[in-house]
């Protein structure tokens, strides 16, 4: 889809995505994709024949609170993004998101056997670190230790594949490693995606801390020629010493920026693209900035509801859960939030496979919205109206929303808290700053409902078990709602193991049904996949399904 600045605005739009919750507002035909959004939407151009040089600014919400894109607190959209740049990784995303070996740092990996199953991995003969150091087979061997689960020292994010592996040993030379599996993985492919060095992996501190301020082993197209924690802007450039295709671009500036400071500065020539995602009013800005374009490709990203069901909580009473996740309709909040942007979009029925993957199917049936149920459960469970809102033995049921303090925080809240109050539930609703918002919210669950957006991954099986990890004291992996649902753990060996892929489907969408009866969250909207772009940006922009692709993006000549 692609959008060529004019003076026009679609005005009013701001005031309806975010008081609104009948629908979308504006002309359809004004938004209507002309190209398929299954596609990446990045204005593709032959590297040689774009502008050798030039910095590539990109928007971010917050910087790093550690550059380990491994550890807990480092597994952040942001430290993905620069990894793809400065990290190797064994696969990378094709346009079509299925996955292709990076020949950049690997010869070939292959599935030598299933029964054991074992992979071999042929290391580039040049890649080597920032120091000096080739990649080698230690390399993947600290990798797999350090995120096993063997030593708890170790902060990890998640252990999925990884504890599956019973050795990785060398092969015929230090460019070989042989990865021996205990069980069989299916998803072996998303292992070491990225990697990183031995000099992170050597030691548990090291890994938790020694990356805080900033990635010191690094091997990629761009290396790190800055980071600037006053002015909160990351600049990253061309690595000199790179054995492959050089980078087009000098430079890419990561810088962080507030959502509603993005559209100025795109038009005052301060950065080069911004996510518009369910902003409309960065949409509506973005068709008005001469030289600008919207690009728009589907994307792994979806809006979402957690519900905290930890021990002690308000919401660890499953039915209750269950009667609040009834009272929202996500198709309403889908309406507002992407509407506009994207007309006709439906609302995700699916907690583990993305619309549009092979083996998706809306199950959301098994706990539809129905607000009478969603009464008829209040009353039954004791919580009776009083006034505008129910209570119980003298306590109003009054739940803490904790949104972003962004346009599509504001919308999405606004939906809900509605929806809840047509039952008789009050919400409290917290806009908190967006770099606050996963160290002092999500994570330690400050929260009794959070609203925010999960990326997927190719492998949205075994990407997605920590999100359902049961709970063990503090650790609870992504399931950041420390929600248990009895069964989940036993299908979810099975899915990871298997590798029939329409045997894995099924398992998927089993787990999903259990994940719907135990309200564990609730899916809202597929992201827009829209952006705000420079027009003579080329080989960047709506990536959809693919690699980020910093390496061949540039400019016009």
């Amino acid at each position: 889809m692609r959008f060529r600045g004019t003076a026009s605005t679609l005005g009013g739009l701001v005031l309806v995505a975010a008081m609104s919750i009948t629908g979308c507002a504006g002309n359809p035909e004004s938004v209507r994709p002309e190209h398929s959004l299954a596609q990446p939407d990045i204005n593709q151009q032959d590297p040689t024949a774009l502008r050798d040089g030039g910095d590539l600014r990109v928007p971010i919400d917050a910087l790093p609170s550690n550059f380990n894109p491994k550890q807990v607190d480092g597994a952040r959209v942001v430290t993905y993004q620069l990894a793809e740049a400065i990290l190797p990784s064994a696969f990378l995303d094709t346009a079509d998101g299925v996955p292709a070996v990076n020949r950049n740092f690997f010869d070939s990996i292959e599935l030598v056997s299933t029964d054991p199953q074992v992979v071999r991995y042929v290391i580039a003969e040049q890649a080597v670190w920032s120091n000096g150091r080739s990649l080698s087979w230690l390399d993947l061997r600290g990798h797999w230790a350090a995120l096993n689960g063997t030593d708890t020292g170790y902060e990890v994010n998640n252990h999925v594949g990884y504890q599956d592996v019973a050795q990785v040993e060398r092969g015929a030379t230090d460019k070989e490693a042989i990865l021996t599996f205990a069980k069989p993985f299916a998803d072996w492919q998303g292992l070491f995606r990225p990697l990183v060095p031995v000099e992170v992996t050597e030691n548990a501190e090291a890994f938790n801390k020694s990356w805080l301020d900033g990635p010191a082993v690094t091997s990629g197209p761009f290396e790190v020629a800055s980071i600037d924690t006053t002015a909160k802007v990351v600049t990253l450039r061309r690595n000199a010493q790179w054995w492959a295709t050089p980078a087009t671009l000098d430079r890419v500036i990561f810088r962080v920026l507030a959502p509603a400071a993005r559209a100025d500065e795109l038009a005052n020539g301060g950065i080069d693209l911004y996510p518009i995602g369910g902003d409309i009013d960065l949409f509506t800005r973005a068709k008005s900035i001469p030289g600008v374009e919207i690009r728009q490709a589907t994307e792994r990203r979806a809006g979402q509801l957690t519900f905290n069901g930890a021990a002690g909580s308000r919401l660890a009473d499953e039915r209750l859960r269950i009667a609040v996740a009834q009272a929202i309709d996500p198709q309403q909040v889908t309406d507002v939030v992407v509407g506009p942007i994207a007309p006709g979009t439906e609302a995700v029925g699916n907690h583990i496979v993305p619309p549009g993957y092979a083996g998706y199917q809306d199950n959301s049936a098994t706990l539809p919205f129905d607000q009478d149920a969603a009464k008829t459960a209040l009353d039954g469970l004791g919580w009776v109206l009083d006034g505008a809102t129910r209570a119980k033995d003298g306590e109003r049921l009054n739940l803490r929303f904790v949104v972003q303090a962004t346009p599509t925080g504001r919308a999405v809240s606004g939906v809900i808290a509605e929806q809840l109050a047509q039952v008789g539930i009050g919400t409290t609703v917290e806009s908190v700053p967006v770099d606050r918002f996963q160290s002092s919210y999500l994570q330690p669950g400050n929260f009794d409902l959070i609203a925010f957006e999960w990326t997927k991954s190719p492998y949205p099986i075994s990407h997605d078990r920590p999100v359902f990890q049961e709970p063990v004291g503090a650790k609870a992996g992504n399931n950041f709602g420390r929600v248990s649902v009895p069964g989940i753990q036993e299908l979810y060996d099975r899915a990871i193991a298997e590798f029939d892929t329409t045997q894995r489907d099924e398992l998927a969408n089993e787990i999903d049904v259990l994940a719907w009866k135990y309200a564990h969250h609730l899916p809202l909207y597929p992201e827009s996949g829209a952006y705000a772009v420079r027009a003579d940006l080329a080989n960047y922009g709506a990536r959809g399904l693919g690699a980020y692709g910093f390496a061949q993006a540039g400019f016009m000549q």
